[in-house]
């Protein structure tokens, strides 16, 4: 499915489980748009994130999605999308980009990874389809460089490097410690309220 030569908007994809969304999350998606002039960056909540399934306890893709919400509200040029909630079953990039410019085929998308990611795109379910359709904005940390696979279209964008990871965060919730400044406040007060990873060790 060929993109539009000359598309109206270019959004950029930013998957993932946010569990929880944190302060990197958010700083990744404002560089990207920022830098590369992009009408909005979406937050996509993973409904089911195959690749994690079974090896830990995973918080409920609608939960998640309130979470991203409550993180991105009020940003200038960041959203979410409960585009993979609405899909169901496991969450595959290409499956998400299809419905997305079947919604809005007049937009130009383009997906956002890590540099850790870019190196394994060829593993991708329906890699080839998906090579095809949508330009990759491949994150890296300052004097990093991703080693993507040929044939793929790259777009590098430097972003400042934030050492936070979602584990880490639960970790630290489980042990009775703050997050504050590491998570949104408002999501700070809705985990806390849900009594979110309390229980895990």
């Amino acid at each position: 499915m060929a993109r539009p030569s000359s598309a109206l908007r270019r959004v950029g994809i930013l998957g993932g489980t946010f569990d929880p969304p944190h302060i990197a999350h958010i700083v990744v998606a404002h560089q990207v748009q920022r830098q590369l002039g992009l009408d909005s960056v979406v937050l996509v909540v993973a409904n089911n994130p195959w690749q994690k399934e079974g090896t830990r306890p995973i918080t409920p893709a609608a939960t998640r999605f309130q979470w991203v919400s409550a993180a991105v509200e009020g940003i200038h040029g960041l959203d979410v999308s409960d585009v993979e909630l609405r899909i169901g079953g496991p969450s595959y990039t290409i499956d998400t980009l299809e419905v997305l410019v079947s919604e809005e085929p007049e937009t130009e998308w383009l997906v956002v990874v890590g540099a850790d990611a870019a190196a394994g795109l060829d593993t991708w379910h329906r890699a080839d389809e998906l090579r095809t359709m949508a330009e990759v904005v491949v994150v890296n940390r300052p004097g990093g460089h991703a080693n993507p696979p040929p044939l793929w279209r790259i777009t590098n964008v430097e972003v400042p490097s934030l050492d936070l990871s979602s584990s880490d965060l639960r970790a630290m919730v489980a042990a009775g410690k703050s997050v504050r400044f590491l998570v949104p406040d408002r999501v700070v007060e809705m985990m806390a309220a849900a009594g979110a990873y309390r229980s895990q060790s």
